[in-house]
């Protein structure tokens, strides 16, 4: 009986290191090579089509200028987006292409009319840079073939009052 209890307490204590190894060795590992990125404050992104009119149903190209804390092109950056409606899920991912001179450009066409925000990221060295911008998209709800593909927007999903009008007064959608 007693060299029976001096094994299963001699397999807990191994079971024990080998648990509290592995646990101090991931957390080793992943402080040592996990990329650290330092919040960009001062740079500053401008919207080149703030004065622009977007319409559904069209292929928008939409353009963003990035600069410094000096003023100068932020060039060569991972920039992507995410665009998205509040009040409905949309979520369209995007990247950006560099084009010249602090200038970034990536295609999209939205769905529905209204308020639309774009969630802005862009990567560089280290630094990680985060913006938001507000805009407006008018005409009507476009079909689903003639969304963009990334779109992941459906008319089962609960809309607002001021989409349900809309579709109320398209014969094909009246519920």
């Amino acid at each position: 009986m007693m060299r029976l209890e001096r094994e299963q307490t001699f397999n807990r204590a191994m079971l024990m290191v080998s648990l509290t190894g592995i646990v101090f060795i991931s957390f080793y590992l992943l402080s040592t090579f996990a990329t650290t990125e330092t919040l960009e404050t001062e740079w500053r992104l401008s919207f080149a089509g703030a004065d622009e009119f977007f319409q559904t149903g069209q292929a928008i190209d939409f353009h963003l200028f990035l600069e410094d804390e000096l003023g100068n092109p932020v060039g060569n950056v991972d920039m992507s987006v995410v665009f998205d409606r509040p009040g409905t899920v949309h979520h369209i991912e995007k990247t950006f292409g560099y084009l010249e001179s602090g200038l970034y450009e990536t295609e999209v066409v939205f769905s529905v009319p209204g308020t639309w925000v774009a969630m802005v990221e862009a990567k560089k060295d280290g630094n990680i840079y985060r913006n938001q911008i507000l805009f407006q998209v008018d005409g009507s709800i476009i079909s689903e073939a003639n969304r963009d593909p990334k779109d992941s927007f459906h008319l089962n999903q609960p809309l607002p009052e001021d989409l349900q009008i809309e579709l109320n007064n398209i014969p094909a959608f009246r519920r």
